[in-house]
């Protein structure tokens, strides 16, 4: 059985669901130093959310991969196999909500989810004012 953190059981499509929310989360609002160049949110109207995708991924799987942890590094293949390819990307969240049905073994997926909900949770506004922004830092 999966477990939260806290103890509580919970299932795969809950945990997705949650990813969902923190990638849009942390997607949403960039926080911006003094003097950052963009002139809040001007020049640099957001992030690029597939490019932040991809080398969080790209990151993962290297990691993966030195684990031998096979079923996983298949799966971002197929996702990194997506965004190169010349049709329409699926987003992110969606594909977030679609992975209980990618026929990864249950293990395997509960790795993944808490290793991306670690990291962006990260990137999170927890030690900030509340509406202060994710914790992704604009330069």
């Amino acid at each position: 059985m999966t477990t939260q953190r806290d103890g509580e059981p919970a299932d795969v499509a809950a945990q997705v669901q949650r990813l969902a929310s923190l990638w849009r989360a942390v997607t949403s609002r960039p926080m911006h130093p003094a003097g950052c160049t963009c002139m809040g949110h001007f020049l640099i109207p957001a992030l690029n959310p597939r490019d932040m995708e991809a080398d969080i991924l790209d990151y993962m799987r290297g990691r993966y991969a030195a684990e031998r942890l096979d079923a996983l590094v298949a799966l971002l293949d197929a996702r990194e196999a997506e965004r190169e390819a010349d049709t329409p990307l699926v987003p992110f969240r969606t594909w977030l909500l679609r992975l209980p049905e990618t026929g990864v073994e249950v293990a395997a997926l509960e790795r993944f989810i808490t290793d991306l909900a670690d990291t962006l949770e990260s990137f999170g506004s927890d030690s900030r004012p509340s509406g202060s922004g994710s914790g992704i830092i604009c330069t």
